[in-house]
């Protein structure tokens, strides 16, 4: 099991050395159009293509921090060639890679139900949330093998005899590729998400058990958890509604090692955010002094901060272009977009107006949980990309004017719409100026071009690391795409498909 001195996160861009993943599984293709809403999709996805494209996420990956593993995988897939997808992608083979490095949550999982004390727990703990008989309760105790068990809990899907019988003994989590969501490193801690959405929560209670029974067995006041105050219940349905407390990992982002930016969007609420500063500041071991809050608008498009924005070196940011108060001020796109900005309500319906927030932590004195402190920005700081801006100067030390803005789209109608909604902007950087996305947004991928980023596709790339080609530390100021025809659908790009739990130090 990983412990939790192997997990230090203080930026977004240092070099990746150890995340959580989670490859497809069954349940992506039991999404029918009737649960689309409440299963957070737009469409169904051809879940085999998927997974040939998510297992060039995983090559990659694995180059980059375990080359080992790379190298296995590469030789497997070769004496598998003919299978959609080779065994050892699978968390549940034999032969599945199990690198130390890259961590599939499905195997984290069936580690913690080898032991018989959590097996019974956790088995529990689902069948409680979920609502489900004391008959599904014991059809999960006799499932034999613990990584048969794992999948059952996360696909909702119990196999007889190898074989998918179609009944479903709980709904699936078509979600549980985006493992950001689901927790976060801050420093040498972990913030655990709340779920805004009932289709999410069974992820939460399985990444609280991960999080408390391995990743910090030893260490569980490291973990940060956020929750409804003790008199929620007693609120109205409307009032709960209003002061519902969620946050999601999308929208938050190690910034520095004292810098922390949390979104407050369509998953990250409010209250959410309070209990986050809070509970933050409260614990002097996180080393959080600054914490900077993102106001934007609730919208589909634009759930989280990070499909709105990823850093992608000290230098150089990937920015939605209608959230830049440059852009809006100076804007020379079509007539169409004009004629939305002159309509009084624009703003609040059609997402371009944020709120930019900083909570500093009290250094003269103790922190006193929910007291009200100042809260405060700098003049200069009139928008999102004077943030990013300010950010690069303070936090990097860049020179103001060698501060780079990369537009979704090139910042060009409607394609800056089109791109940042398959995720343009959701970009993992797998070391400073080291960046994955997807290969369809054509206009943002020259706009990279242009600023003088090589541009590689993943397929390509792995290739040349595997057979020695290149190597991975050599890699420098690249874009590298991944095939994304199905991974696209599912509403999440590479960022998203990540939780980093290692990430060397910047010089």
């Amino acid at each position: 099991m990983i412990q939790n001195e192997h997990i230090h996160v203080e930026t977004e861009i240092g070099a990746l050395k150890r995340l959580i993943i989670h490859s497809p599984d069954g349940g992506i293709g039991k999404v029918v159009p009737a649960k689309f809403k409440e299963w957070l999709y737009d469409d169904t996805v051809h879940l085999s293509q998927m997974r040939r494209e998510y297992n060039q996420y995983i090559k990659l990956l694995l180059h980059f921090t375990d080359p080992e593993k790379a190298a296995y995988v590469m030789d497997f897939e070769k004496s598998q060639k003919d299978k959609m997808q080779p065994d050892c992608y699978k968390p549940d083979n034999p032969a599945y890679f199990n690198s130390k490095n890259v961590l599939d949550a499905q195997f984290l999982l069936s580690e913690l139900l080898q032991e018989d004390t959590l097996r019974q727990r956790l088995i529990s703990a689902v069948c409680g949330w979920e609502g489900s008989s004391s008959r599904t309760e014991k059809k999960l105790m006799a499932v034999d093998r613990s990584e048969d068990l794992a999948k059952a809990l996360i696909t909702g899907i119990i196999k007889e005899d190898g074989e998918d019988t179609g009944e479903f003994i709980f709904a699936p989590l078509p979600n549980f590729i985006f493992t950001r969501d689901i927790a976060i490193a801050v420093n040498d801690h972990l913030l655990l998400s709340n779920a805004a959405s009932p289709a999410r929560e069974r992820e939460s209670l399985l990444m609280k058990f991960i999080a408390q029974y391995s990743l910090f067995k030893n260490q569980r006041e490291k973990l940060i958890e956020i929750s409804e105050p003790s008199n929620f219940f007693l609120l109205s349905q409307e009032e709960q509604a209003l002061q519902k407390t969620s946050l999601e990992g999308g929208d938050v982002m190690m910034i520095s090692a004292n810098h922390l930016l949390i979104g407050c969007s369509e998953r990250t609420t409010p209250a959410g955010v309070n209990e986050a500063i809070h509970n933050i500041f409260a614990d002097a071991g996180t080393g959080i002094e600054k914490i900077s809050v993102i106001k934007i608008p609730q919208h589909r498009a634009m759930m989280h901060i990070d499909t709105v924005f990823t850093q992608v070196r000290k230098d150089t940011w990937v920015l939605f272009g209608p959230f830049s108060e440059k852009i809006m001020q100076l804007d020379k796109r079509s007539q169409y977009s004009y004629i939305k900005r002159l309509h009084t309500d624009h703003h609040e319906e059609s997402g371009f107006k944020i709120e930019i927030l900083r909570f500093q932590k009290p250094i003269s004195e103790p922190y006193a949980p929910y007291k009200n402190y100042e809260v405060n920005i700098e003049p200069h700081i009139s928008g999102l990309e004077s943030l990013l801006i300010d950010i690069s100067v303070h936090d990097f030390g860049i020179d103001p004017d060698k501060v780079q803005i990369i537009y979704s789209g090139n910042n060009t109608f409607p394609y800056d719409e089109r791109e940042q909604w398959t995720d343009s902007c959701n970009l993992l950087a797998l070391k400073d100026g080291v960046v994955v996305g997807y290969d369809r947004n054509e206009l943002t991928i020259n706009t990279f071009k242009k600023r003088g980023f090589s541009v590689k596709s993943a397929a390509t790339l792995n290739d040349e690391l595997g057979s020695g080609k290149i190597k991975a530390a050599d890699i420098e100021n690249t874009l590298i795409l991944l095939p994304s025809a199905e991974l696209s659908r599912a509403r999440g790009g590479s960022h998203c498909m990540s939780q980093p739990l290692l990430r060397e130090r910047l010089s």
